[in-house]
């Protein structure tokens, strides 16, 4: 298999930009709640190394208005990206900002950015909100992915019932085109994640383990036990992409135990690369 994508990282302990951007060190322990040492960005891309993939998607989060904190700037993000061209880049808006449609056609044609991350439950938004109907239709006219965190999230203040995943089936179900990504298999409600890939072509899951002790008992609870795994490899076997999570999981660990599963070698190459190409429009 060639090397694939990690389309779900967050570069909050890369050094270099922490000592260029002393404010990402709060982002990173005060808003994401993260411990872990920082480290060069060498590190980061061992870990792809050691993973067999090549490249990774960098995850930003505008939580200025409920956070009070930018969870890296698109500029930001651009700015890492320049540093590797193993990495591939993501926007992040506030859809409640007047100047969000503005700002994502800035982060795509400006800083070459190529998808959009949103995170209801931290930016405090339903998904469906008609409200957002224009910056839906600003990423689906630019061809960007648009990477949701779906499901359960655990960040203080929170509130779960962003995170549902019916929330999003009016969005799958007007934007036919707009390829969506759930995060997380939205678990726990991965019965319900799996019903809307299953009825919507464009709206696709990522792996990314979260709240079990390790990867390998999550996505063998999530992924053969509340789902058959015969449901991803025959019917949804296009719609899954690797997503490590890291550096809440590292990304050799949650790519063992994706591997673990029992997919057939022709199911792996969609899920490590094949669909992420297709969502990032044949790109890296």
């Amino acid at each position: 298999m060639k090397g694939g994508i990690d389309f779900h990282t967050h570069p909050l302990l890369v050094r270099e930009m922490i000592e260029r951007h002393p404010e990402l060190e709060q982002a990173a322990r005060k808003t994401f709640y993260i411990g872990n040492n920082f480290q060069p960005l060498e590190i980061f891309l061992r870990e792809l190394d050691i993973s067999g993939l090549d490249h990774a998607v960098v995850l930003p989060i505008d939580a200025a208005r409920t956070r009070g904190a930018m969870v890296y700037s698109n500029e930001q993000i651009a700015e890492l990206c320049r540093m590797s061209d193993r990495l591939i880049g993501f926007a992040s808006v506030d859809p409640r900002r007047e100047a969000a449609v503005e700002l994502l056609e800035k982060a795509v044609r400006e800083l070459g950015l190529q998808g959009l991350k949103l995170a209801p439950a931290m930016q405090e938004f339903y998904p469906d909100d008609p409200n957002l109907t224009a910056l839906y239709r600003k990423a689906e006219e630019l061809g960007v992915p648009i990477l949701f965190h779906a499901g359960m999230s655990w960040e203080p203040g929170s509130r779960l019932k962003y995170g549902h995943p019916m929330r999003f089936e009016d969005v799958a179900a007007e934007f036919p085109k707009l390829k969506i990504v759930l995060a997380h298999l939205a678990w726990p409600w991965v019965i319900d994640a799996v019903a809307l890939a299953l009825k919507y072509p464009n709206l696709y899951l990522d792996t990314s383990a979260l709240y079990f002790d390790n990867p390998e008992d999550f996505l063998k609870f999530a992924m053969r036990h509340q789902v058959p795994l015969t449901v991803f490899e025959r019917s949804l076997r296009h719609q899954i992409v690797f997503g490590s999570n890291y550096p809440r999981v590292e990304i050799k660990n949650m790519a063992r135990a994706v591997r673990a599963l029992g997919f057939s070698d022709e199911c792996l190459e969609l899920i490590f690369r094949a669909n992420a190409e297709e969502l990032l429009g044949g790109r890296p």
